[in-house]
């Protein structure tokens, strides 16, 4: 999808600077094309390539600054490998960076002390001629006031959310050319009230839109109603565990109480597929746990499913009670040579890495087989309300099931 971040950027730079944007996902990147200075934004799982590409323009002498969630929470690493970094949201000191950038003085970390109580707009134009789904990104708000232990979004935002005018958020909608929305909030019912007033705006659009909310919102019938009659089509929902002393380790105390059961047969009743995520190597995880993980999933007809072991990010709480209890056997696990993607870099309390890791793999073969496929679509209202939806649920699900082993042992750093 298109990566929203460095459309606002592109916002934020003034006009007599001409910009090219490349996406690593998509397309080479030429590192001798002539330019002044290079932006890169990096999450933990991207960061080692990112330092592969700043070194590409800095060996031609291009400065390089880096920003991002890692770049963020690993300042330090990231000035040995760039120019500059950008720490926190860029609002407040992009403008700094290009000025020290045009006057050949670029250097250090460049923070905004405050959060900005502003949001900026988004320069698409960058987007065009590149092969992204056709499915507009939009940002209601930013951050979560959740304070789940393993959560870098929580960490970054300080448990804090931040909106844009409600009336903002409808005019760029009309303006928009694509009628599938992402609203890409990290809760966008974290504040009820005012998911509430969104959601009636959203009401006088003609969109389909999917996004991403805690399971609690369905204890408020009048909100499901709301958000159905505005266009959601579908939610990503963590779950994270069955097991109510497991949510607790990790602080998920929103899904504390919840019916899942009852919540997704609410959600079903609306015609809202669910996008379900589950962790496993919590302390009291097992290949019992997982299996009955796995069971729950299938049996009430989840459109599509995520299971991964938790991953101890920097700057998250989970990472400093790991790295404190001598449970990291590699603190910077994402340069190392050695990590492969779907490799669990902690000793977990309930087995090994590569348990773990056998767990997760076993659960994605079982929820994306053929029989569990079929089984899912036969549920009407979970999952073929439409055949533009059932050609939807077919296409992901077989696209996930080919992804089990594609992704299986890749090391990080590789492009694309």
């Amino acid at each position: 999808m298109q990566p929203l971040a460095i459309a606002a950027l592109s916002y934020l730079t003034p006009e007599h600077w001409r910009r090219s944007f490349f996406d690593d996902r998509l397309e080479p990147i030429d590192p001798d094309q002539p330019t002044d200075l290079v932006a890169v934004s990096i999450e933990t799982f991207t960061a080692k390539r990112g330092y592969q590409i700043a070194a590409e323009y800095r060996a031609r002498g291009v400065p390089v600054v880096m920003g991002g969630y890692h770049a963020t929470f690993c300042p330090d690493e990231v000035l040995q490998h760039a120019d500059a970094v950008c720490v926190g949201e860029a609002e407040g000191v992009w403008p700094t960076i290009l000025e020290d950038a045009r006057h050949g003085v670029l250097g250090g970390r460049y923070e905004n002390s405050q959060m900005p109580t502003a949001f900026t707009g988004f320069d698409r134009t960058i987007f065009r001629g590149k092969n992204y789904f056709r499915i507009a990104l939009v940002e209601t708000g930013r951050g979560c006031s959740f304070k789940c232990r393993f959560c870098s979004i929580t960490a970054f935002h300080r448990a804090t959310c931040r909106h844009r005018p409600i009336s903002d958020v409808v005019e760029e909608i009309r303006g928009l050319s694509e009628k599938a929305v992402f609203i890409v909030d990290d809760n966008i019912a974290g504040d009820l009230r005012r998911a509430k007033q969104l959601f009636s705006a959203l009401r006088e659009l003609d969109i389909q839109w999917v996004g991403q909310a805690s399971i609690n919102i369905a204890r408020d019938p009048e909100l499901v109603d709301l958000m159905a009659e505005s266009g959601c089509a579908g939610l990503l929902i963590g779950f994270e565990s069955l097991d109510q002393d497991s949510l607790m380790c990790v602080d998920k105390k929103v899904n504390r109480g919840v019916d899942y059961v009852h919540a997704l047969a609410e959600l079903r009743e609306r015609g809202i597929v669910v996008y379900g995520t589950f962790l496993i190597g919590l302390p009291a995880d097992s290949d019992r746990t997982t299996e009955q993980l796995t069971s729950f999933a299938i049996d009430e007809r989840i459109f599509i499913a995520a299971f991964n072991h938790i991953v101890p990010f920097p700057g998250t709480p989970l990472y400093a009670e790991l790295r404190e209890g001598g449970r990291l056997p590699c603190p910077r696990w994402w340069l190392s040579e050695d990590y492969r993607f779907g490799e669990a870099p902690f000793d977990p309390e309930c087995g090994s890495a590569e348990v773990l890791r056998q767990w997760c793999h076993a659960a994605r073969r079982r929820f994306y087989s053929l029989v569990s496929i079929f089984r899912r679509a036969i549920d009407f209202k979970a999952n073929c309300g439409s055949l533009r939806k059932l050609g939807l649920y077919f296409g992901l699900n077989f696209l996930l099931r080919r992804e089990i082993s594609q992704k299986k042992g890749l090391p990080l750093g590789v492009r694309g």
